[in-house]
């Protein structure tokens, strides 16, 4: 369940937008082939929805084992374009799946600012511990409130006139909710992404709930870390599990998150307008 994950920096909330990414004139269709794929923000990064078996999408590009799709699915999802495995695809997984798909790393970095109001254990993340600046590679334990609109969906919507909403429609079942971390709250802080372990298993499945369902693990006061955090710019060689010094991470533009000012229970996050310099 340690899946690194990067810090949102600018927004365009078009549903399906693509941004700076060429597609070709005849396009790449193929289908979801995999029970779910996640859609992730960027390759192996931040995860915004589920993609579901038999989905259709248009591939527009590709990097590494990572595919850029937009899909036309049959359920609600919060955004219907970003990156999934190669081999969650039908046809792009096969060998020459991708023939002709550009190759554009990157082109997403800075398209979803703002998207989640939380620090959300972010790639470029560092936390403080007793002997320096750490970096932060794992969302935070919780406990997660029981009845039914707590159980865990796969989907969330977007809704301009009302908060978000997880989807009933798409609810997660055989989860081991005794072993639940909390990777980030939405924009409006109404959605939490969540990620736990089939019972019996170790990889975790990402899900939703409502934010309210979180609650702190004991001796915590908050749902996400309760000690300070900052990001940095650059964190090409640093080790997880070494404390580093206020100098090193300075060096590296290092930025301070602030406690969240409209949902503080979630803890830093960092600021989207003006984050401080450390």
């Amino acid at each position: 369940m340690r899946i690194r994950l990067t810090v949102i920096t600018l927004v365009l909330l078009g549903a399906g937008v693509a941004v700076g990414v060429p597609v070709s004139a005849a396009g790449h269709t193929d289908t979801i082939g995999s029970d779910r794929a996640t859609v992730r923000e960027r390759p192996g990064r931040l995860v915004l929805a589920n993609a579901a078996a038999g989905d259709r999408a248009e591939v527009t590009a590709y990097c590494g084992d990572w595919v850029r799709i937009r899909v036309t699915a049959r359920h609600a999802m919060a955004t219907p374009v970003g990156w999934v495995l190669r081999a969650n695809l039908t046809r792009a997984s096969r060998p020459g799946g991708l023939a002709g798909v550009p190759e554009s790393c990157g082109a997403d970095a800075d398209r979803w600012r703002d998207w989640v109001g939380a620090i959300n254990a972010p790639f470029h993340s560092l936390r403080k511990v007793d002997d320096g600046w750490r970096r932060v590679v794992f969302g935070t334990g919780v406990t997660l409130a029981g009845g039914p609109d707590c159980v865990p969906s796969l989907n969330y919507v977007r809704r301009s006139d009302a908060p978000d909403a997880v989807d009933p429609a798409q609810r997660v079942s055989g989860l081991d909710l005794n072993r639940v971390s909390y990777r980030y709250v939405t924009r409006d802080g109404a959605v939490a992404l969540i990620s736990a372990p089939r019972v019996g298993g170790s990889y975790g499945v990402w899900s939703f709930v409502p934010a309210g369902c979180l609650l702190p693990k004991a001796g915590r006061q908050t749902v996400y870390f309760d000690e300070p955090m900052i990001q940095l710019r650059d964190i090409a060689g640093l080790r997880t599990g070494v404390g580093y010094s206020d100098a090193t991470v300075r060096s590296r533009g290092c930025t301070r998150a602030v406690r969240s000012p409209g949902h503080p229970r979630f803890g830093y996050w960092p600021d989207p307008v003006n984050s401080p310099s450390c």
